[in-house]
């Protein structure tokens, strides 16, 4: 017997949406390229646009998204965290994304040099040792 199909729940639907505007998808005028900034406002500003749905502004795991994500966003406030952690694992991680997890590879959405400054943004989340 056929079955209608469920309509998507509100938190899906609100999850759809902040990966869409964060992975770059809501055409041609998201991939204009930014004003020129120095590389820590510029890396800043692309984490409040396309991180910070899910990881929040501050880095703990804690967007508007992250009720909805399971496994949920990484908390870069965690000591734990940066225990051994490089910045070109974190660019690996950004340009190809995670596997099991919603967080999208961003290369392709953003440049090289976008990649770097988003990571040298992520640094400022390291907890003091």
């Amino acid at each position: 017997m056929w079955r209608r199909p469920r309509a998507p729940t509100p938190a899906a639907i609100v999850v759809a949406l902040v990966t869409l505007v964060a992975c770059g998808g809501g055409g041609p005028a998201d991939h204009a390229a930014p004003a020129p900034e120095a590389p820590g406002p510029r890396g800043a500003s692309i984490y409040a646009l396309r991180c910070a749905p899910c990881h929040g502004p501050e880095g703990g795991g804690d967007g508007p998204a992250a009720a909805s994500i399971d496994p949920k966003p990484r908390n870069f406030r965690d000591a734990a965290f940066w225990h051994g952690r490089t910045a070109e694992q974190l660019r690996l991680v950004v340009r190809q994304g995670k596997p099991g997890t919603l967080m999208p590879p961003f290369e392709g959405v953003l440049s090289s040099a976008e990649i770097d400054d988003v990571v040298g943004h992520l640094e400022s989340f390291r907890p003091a040792s």
